[in-house]
């Protein structure tokens, strides 16, 4: 009498890993391992069938130590079923629920790995499904992809936005209805081993280091996403490295905006991560007059410059000081810049004087969206808004005294309003670098 637990005479089913039965924790009898079994329904004769049979080939040919192995197929009349290797771990969703969130250095990691997987594989053919509750991470640290697209294709750097996503902000992105492909465990029919992008939507892009890329990974419009190649420069500016190397931390916020003395230019800005200072060390008094005007360039350190993902050689212009975006082949919603503008008048008196009419001059602007507001503990006294610059995004400024000379820190999100805050929060971080630098000085 046949076993209905042991197809093809060599694998015994063992515990059902759905609903629908078509996934199962399974024991390989004769090489005595562990395997994890996929059903696959197949369409009728003809060139959808064939095309389905040769995707399937091409998976079970392709390795990689970040992909989960195909080590055999059994076919029957109606369906084909998947031999796949048995990977011992938790999904990146599954993780950040018991844990919760990753490190962002952490989530780069995974990314970069699920990122080489993907690139691969597409090298070769295979397309894969990376999704939160797709990619596995083990005991040991491996990061494990196990699934397949078999039936539909997958838009592969949306899957790596939802996987960082999810890493970072505990949860997957969007409550929207699904929209990409999904797994062949019952839930729909059409690709093996996991599943996509939790939802279609995306919502809010997160917060954090990884912030910008994830808008960009998620954006619903495929021209408005970096490529792979932008992504893995990005998510290897944040992993960890050794010891005594220099590491850069690249978040992308943009920026464009009216300066402090003259007319307004485009330039991109990245989003620099927050810099705690040391608790127990009181900071140096600010200067309550200064003999000269501080160079504007000097108050952006190269390391800071690094982190801010700008070129290390700012060009000068009179009071003002740029520094151009550092990669000018990226797409434009990751080329930045930042501009800083100083004015030193003879006076403290007349500094505040300047200060509080440029404030008045941007209360009454057309284009401000957010009114300019107080922003304690920044100098001797600051304010920062936003406004609309025509371009269907949000500029960001921050304006502050300190004794005798104004600063304006400038900068433009490039291609969507400043969702979550981010653009403001860059600049603040910008401003108070500025500030920090100028203790000390006379």
């Amino acid at each position: 009498m046949t076993d209905p637990n042991l197809l093809a005479g060599r694998y015994r089913l063992l515990e059902r890993r759905d609903r629908a039965g078509t996934t199962w924790r399974s024991r390989d009898e004769l090489l005595q391992r562990d395997v994890t079994i996929t059903g696959i329904p197949l369409p009728p004769p003809g060139p959808h069938r064939d095309g389905l049979l040769g995707r399937i080939r091409a998976a079970a040919d392709f390795r990689h130590p970040n992909v989960i192995a195909l080590h055999d197929v059994v076919s029957l009349p109606d369906r084909v079923w998947l031999i796949l290797e048995s990977v011992e771990g938790r999904s990146v969703l599954q993780t950040v629920r018991a844990e919760g969130p990753l490190t962002s250095e952490r989530a780069a990691e995974v990314g970069l790995r699920v990122l080489d997987a993907q690139t691969s594989a597409h090298e070769r053919g295979v397309r894969l499904l990376a999704g939160p509750e797709s990619v596995l991470l083990t005991p040991d640290g491996r990061v494990v992809v196990t699934g397949f697209a078999i039936f539909d294709a997958t838009d592969e750097l949306r899957d790596l936005g939802a996987v960082l996503f999810t890493a970072v902000e505990g949860q997957a992105p969007g409550t929207g209805p699904h929209t990409g492909p999904r797994p062949a465990d019952g839930t729909a029919p059409g690709n093996a081993g996991g599943s996509g992008p939790a939802s279609g939507g995306t919502g809010a892009a997160g917060s954090g280091p990884l912030a910008p890329l994830l808008e960009g990974l998620l954006a619903a419009d495929p021209a408005r996403r970096p490529d792979a190649t932008t992504a893995r420069t990005i998510l290897r500016g944040l992993t960890p490295r050794p010891a005594g190397s220099r590491r850069t931390r690249p978040l992308l916020v943009a920026a464009t905006l009216t300066l402090l003395v003259g007319g307004g230019t485009a330039f991109w800005l990245l989003w620099p991560r927050p810099s705690a200072q040391p608790q127990d060390t009181a900071p140096v008094p600010l200067p309550t007059f200064f003999a000269k005007a501080p160079d504007p360039c000097s108050l952006i350190s190269g390391e800071q410059a690094g982190r801010l993902y700008l070129a290390p050689s700012p060009s000068r212009d009179k009071t003002a000081c740029e520094w151009p975006p550092a990669d000018n082949t990226a797409p434009g919603s990751l080329r930045n810049a930042l501009e800083i503008t100083v004015v030193r008048e003879p006076k403290a008196a007349l500094a505040h004087a300047t200060y509080l009419r440029l404030r008045s001059r941007d209360v009454k602007d057309s284009r401000t969206v957010s009114a300019p507001a107080d922003v304690p503990g920044l100098g001797d006294e600051a304010y920062a808004y936003q406004l609309d610059n025509g371009l269907s995004s949000v500029n960001s400024v921050v304006v502050l005294r300190t004794g005798n000379v104004v600063t304006a820190l400038q900068y433009h999100r490039f291609t969507v309003p400043d969702t979550g805050g981010r653009g403001r929060a860059g600049a603040l971080q910008a401003a108070r670098w500025a500030v920090d630098s100028l203790r000390g000085r006379r």
